[in-house]
């Protein structure tokens, strides 16, 4: 998989919500908006 270089727009991807229906990136083009990530390694 590519990374995501700094000061880029982020890929189109999909992710369920708390409701396990889907939501889509590009749901939220051209509104402010922040991608949170958490990784489960560092438990």
């Amino acid at each position: 998989m590519p990374k995501v270089q700094l000061n880029t727009p982020a890929p189109d991807f999909v992710l369920n919500d708390f409701a396990n229906k889907p939501v889509r990136l590009a749901d939220f083009r051209g509104r402010k908006n922040v991608l949170l990530v958490f990784n489960r390694g560092f438990s």
